[in-house]
């Protein structure tokens, strides 16, 4: 699989107002809030390709393609967004309490959400990889595994480890490329 997360520019100098061409799903808090991509910025976007690549499924659904759903799955997953991009997720009331915690499945209904959220972790959706599969058509070759084939634990704790270090809020926590440009 390759992926170019829709554009390219010389990291040395970065387009100002940087509008992203990848997915909704891949976009990190930086581009979202502040228009800002580096290098840092490709680590989210990889990270988030390396999870749909051994899912099965995008790790941030942009089923509505609205980034307040892309952003509330987000929180559910990394907790609290850091300040003030925390205040700019002008939604966030309707799901979380003010210190990014989920509020309860009828607070949530009775602001008016459809779809609730819970409180989520790497390992809890790596650990569900293959657990709710249904049967494909047809079988696609060998770069298509089979329904039910569930990760390994090993390799849950190894790819939640990674992908904990690639998705970090702010982009200088990231994991870095070390010099591999």
């Amino acid at each position: 699989m390759l992926s170019d997360f829709g554009q390219s520019f010389v990291a040395t100098s970065p387009p100002r107002d940087y509008k992203p061409a990848a997915p909704v799903g891949y976009c990190p808090p930086e581009v979202r809030f502040e228009g800002r991509a580096s290098f840092e910025t490709d680590v989210w976007s990889l990270g988030c390709t390396i999870f749909e690549i051994r899912s099965g499924y995008p790790l941030f659904d942009p089923f509505f393609g609205s980034d307040a759903e892309i952003l509330k799955e987000t929180v559910a997953l990394l907790g609290r967004l850091p300040d003030p991009w925390w205040s700019a997720f002008v939604d966030h009331g309707r799901w979380f309490t003010e210190d990014g915690e989920p509020k309860s499945i009828e607070d949530q209904e009775r602001a008016g959400t459809y779809l609730t959220v819970a409180k989520r972790s790497f390992q809890q959706e790596l650990l569900s990889v293959g657990t709710q599969d249904e049967p494909p058509f047809t079988y696609e070759g060998p770069m298509v595994e089979m329904p039910g084939v569930q990760l390994h634990v090993e390799e849950v704790r190894l790819l939640a480890d990674l992908l904990e270090k690639m998705l970090k809020y702010r982009p200088e926590d990231r994991i870095n490329m070390g010099g591999v440009v």
